[in-house]
């Protein structure tokens, strides 16, 4: 691969076509590998560093450098303590191993968070987001598949796809808002001053300190002390709030700064990129352009339906509150007359089918997840 090495700089900006790896090392200058037969575009204003690679990017920076990622349109890695980071957009998964601060906007894929100094403000995770912050506040909003993670505390007002499992010592704020498509797991120590408002699809148990409780009627309400903070919970399964040792664990690997690591990356890079060598049409055709505005039409869509899914449960919930039962079934149709079929219709197109395989294939989502998306969307 080719190298550059710039020095004074305080601040770099990404966009790259490909995935990037970033590293902490103990230099003074950043080093940036690239590819030899793809272009990569660098220009230096001041102490700014604006990067533009057409195919895959290796950094080596010194600790305080600031990251803007603009877009990557493949996967985001990096290994060691780094500055602080701000996420645009990354197309595909994110990787973050320790940094002072970090900001998402948008990741497509899964995302895995080390230590975190001081704060994490993180919205729009497309797969799973999971987490082990020994210091600092997590702040998530939006996730499409599962939650898990470990911090001293946490901010939360989220929707979560799949299940949440947090291990906290106390919540932030006087409001927290969590809902998931599938069970809620709370392991918290410390929820003094705080009421507890949560309502399942499923059974909602509470062990905290004296109190053992247990709610089959979808609804529990829980005060400690004053209660001036307000915990809202909300889930399709069941719900469990303990301050015993959690019975889940938070398995992360992450990357290592030597070079043996990072020079078994750069061949990586190297193959693939030999393998996608050839014409470059990116200049002529905004073919990347076109797939986002498909994935967020299918997004849209998708929204519409889990949306509509979430209404369906608003009237089941609305239903027990008012009658103490749940809903009865509805009688039988009286039996018509058989009409000529016309063409069959399906209520999932083949496209949002092959959307969620592909998801699948990525490994963003397990098969379990895959299924019960599928029938969701087919029931809605």
């Amino acid at each position: 691969m080719e190298t550059s090495t710039f020095k004074e700089v305080n601040t770099i900006t990404i966009n790259c076509k490909k995935s990037v790896l970033v590293r902490r090392w103990e230099n003074d200058q950043v080093e940036a590998r690239y590819p030899t037969n793809k272009e990569c575009n660098f220009n230096l204003d001041s102490d700014v560093l604006d990067i533009v690679a057409k195919s895959y990017l290796i950094l080596s920076v010194p600790k305080n450098i600031e990251f803007i990622i603009e877009r990557i349109y493949g996967n985001l890695e990096t290994v060691g303590d780094l500055g602080k980071i701000l996420i645009e957009n990354v197309n595909g998964n994110c990787s973050i191993q320790s940094t002072e601060r970090l900001t998402i906007e948008n990741v497509s894929g899964n995302c895995k968070i080390g230590h975190i100094t001081s704060s994490a403000n993180i919205r729009n995770v497309g797969g799973n987001l999971s987490f082990i912050v020994e210091n600092g506040i997590m702040e998530i909003h939006g996730v499409g598949g599962n939650l898990s993670g470990k911090a001293d505390s946490v901010n939360l007002t989220t929707s979560v796809g799949g299940n949440i499992k947090i291990m906290t010592n106390r919540f932030e704020g006087n409001e927290n808002q969590l809902r998931a498509g599938g069970s809620i797991k709370l392991n918290i120590s410390d929820l003094d001053n705080t009421v507890i408002n949560a309502r399942a699809g499923g059974i909602v148990t509470i062990n905290y300190q004296e109190s053992n409780d247990k709610f089959t009627n979808g609804k529990f309400e829980k005060k400690f002390g004053s209660g001036e903070k307000e915990v809202q919970l909300k889930a399709g399964g069941n719900i469990k709030i303990s301050d015993e040792e959690a019975d889940f664990e938070i398995n992360q690997n992450f990357g290592s700064v030597d070079d043996a690591y990072v020079d078994g990356i750069e061949q990586k890079f190297e193959l693939r990129a030999l393998q996608s060598s050839g014409f470059d049409f990116s200049d002529l055709f905004d073919i990347d352009g076109d797939i986002s505005e498909k994935i967020r039409e299918k997004t849209q869509m998708a929204d519409e339906k889990i949306q509509k899914a979430m209404e369906k449960m608003e009237r089941k919930f609305s239903f027990k509150e008012e009658f103490g039962m749940p809903r009865p079934p509805r009688p039988p149709r009286p039996p018509v007359e058989p009409q000529p079929r016309g063409p069959k219709s399906s209520p999932i197109s083949t496209e949002e089918k092959m959307m969620i395989l592909q998801m699948l294939q990525d490994k963003k989502i397990t098969a379990e997840e895959a299924d019960r998306l599928l029938r969701a969307l087919e029931q809605s």
